[in-house]
C-alpha cells in the first residue's frame, strides 16, 4: 500500500466553510492542480465551493450532517414538527471564540 502527502486547506466561516486540497505527486506535476469540493443546496442549479457553516447532530447527540444538507434536514423535521429533539448550530463559529475546553487523557 502506497502513502501519498496531502495538503488541505480548511475555510471554517462565520457564515460559509468550504475545503481545498492537493496531493503531492500532483502538485510536482502541476503546482496548480487543486482539488475543492462542489457543494448543492438541493434547490434550484446554484454550486458553489462553499456550504453554509452549520451543523446537525441528532436525539443521541450524534453527527448526521454539515452544511446545506444540515439546513434542509432541520428544514424538513421541522415542517413535520419532528425536530425537537434535534440539536442544530448556524453560525457558530464567533461563539466557539474564548471558549476553555478541558481534555480528559
Amino acid at each position: 500500500m502506497s502513502s501519498s502527502l496531502v495538503v488541505a486547506a480548511i475555510d471554517f466561516g462565520t457564515t460559509f466553510s468550504g475545503y481545498a486540497f492537493s496531493f503531492l505527486h500532483d502538485y510536482k506535476r502541476d503546482p496548480l492542480t487543486i482539488s475543492a469540493n462542489s457543494w448543492n443546496p438541493g434547490v434550484g442549479q446554484l454550486v458553489s465551493q462553499k456550504t453554509s457553516t452549520c451543523i446537525l447532530f441528532d436525539g443521541s447527540k450524534e453527527f448526521n450532517s454539515f452544511g446545506f444538507e444540515a439546513e434542509e434536514k432541520y428544514s424538513n423535521l421541522a415542517l413535520e414538527n419532528k425536530h425537537h429533539n434535534w440539536y442544530y448550530f448556524r453560525r457558530f463559529k464567533m461563539m466557539l471564540y474564548d471558549k476553555k475546553v478541558s481534555y480528559i487523557l
